[in-house]
């Protein structure tokens, strides 16, 4: 194994691109080219890039029969399809693709004590799409995953109408009316290190509540870079001291996606204000937009489903991983 200059890393014969803020452009274009649905939370270009740590899971991208595929290679060596490839194809390109690449990612796995070999998450209906390809059906097999990605409705947000909006309505009207000179505004530069102060706040507190949320390397590259991402910031300020924040944007394929949620303790009702604040800054930003992806809630008991539940999702994205059949 070996890198260049060029931020380019050869795994055995094949070569690829670590890959760079720069890519986003491209990153996009392949997506609007893609003929399944590209709604997996986890497949947003922000979060990718800014996931990618050399001491850590390196993300990588290689261009196979002209579909842009991304690899993770994690701190023990194994190397992994995140999610799909993107780019224009019918089901059985996409399935010939990654057969060449799961094959490829197995031979080098083998050769590091029989790292698994997956495509780590594919949505319901993505899986939908590869089942009308005969190739898919011959050479791969898939199992459902805990969790699902959770879409709300922009519209249902920003109204807040009947009855089952009186909890998220009740927590967003008791905050307004206990801080009523809170400021709703765009992040900028000058916000940095306040935003990682928030940060550390929330792992203090809230962060004890919420263990399985890992995003210490993401928050920072996404706050730092969010103008060069063109990533939403919203924070919330009260007394000149930011006590809270919310991001996203909108995707190349029309939806919208919620990336992080920090605030402070002691603030009621602070989530709920963030979340209305931040569907209404989407409608703004793009009117055509219908929905958010919230990202995955934590299984059926879990109290981030909990939370999600609350704002009454449209649609739940069941996930599964992709793996070759035993014989391949």
């Amino acid at each position: 194994m070996s890198s260049s200059p060029r931020e380019e890393m050869i795994l055995g014969d094949w070569t690829f691109h670590v890959i760079n803020i720069k890519d986003k452009e491209m990153y996009e274009q392949f997506i609007i080219e893609t003929k399944y649905p590209t709604h997996l939370w986890s497949s947003s270009f922000d979060y990718v890039w800014a996931a990618s740590n050399p001491k850590s899971t390196l993300v990588l991208w290689k261009i196979v029969d002209g579909l842009l595929v991304t690899f993770k290679l994690t701190k023990k060596k194994a190397l992994q399809l995140p999610f799909l490839p993107f780019g224009s194809g019918d089901a059985e390109k996409v399935s010939n693709v990654l057969l060449q690449c799961l094959q490829f990612c197995q031979k080098w796995n083998q050769q590091r004590k029989g790292r698994k070999t997956v495509v780590r998450v594919v949505t319901d209906r993505q899986l939908d799409f590869l089942r009308s390809s005969r190739l898919f059906h011959q050479y791969f097999r898939y199992v459902p995953l805990t969790g699902d990605d959770r879409h709300i409705s922009v519209q249902k947000l920003i109204d807040l109408s009947g009855a089952e909006f009186n909890n998220v309505r009740y927590c967003k009207n008791k905050f307004l009316k206990d801080h009523p000179n809170a400021l709703v505004r765009r992040a900028n530069r000058a916000d940095f290190q306040a935003l990682l102060n928030l940060k550390q706040e929330w792992n203090n507190t809230f962060g004890k509540k919420y263990t399985k949320i890992s995003d210490e390397l993401v928050y920072e590259k996404i706050i730092k870079h969010h103008e060069e991402l063109n990533h939403i910031i919203l924070v919330v300020e009260l007394h000149q001291q930011i006590i809270g924040m919310i991001s996203g944007g909108v995707l190349p394929h029309g939806e919208a996606w919620g990336s992080l949620l920090k605030q402070r303790q002691d603030y009621y009702g602070l989530s709920e204000f963030l979340y209305v604040q931040f569907a209404d800054e989407i409608h703004k930003v793009d009117p055509y937009v219908k929905t958010i992806n919230l990202g995955i809630d934590s299984g059926p008991k879990g109290g981030l489903r909990r939370f999600k539940d609350k704002f009454r999702p449209v649609y739940n994205a069941s996930r599964y991983r992709l793996s070759l059949k035993s014989k391949f």
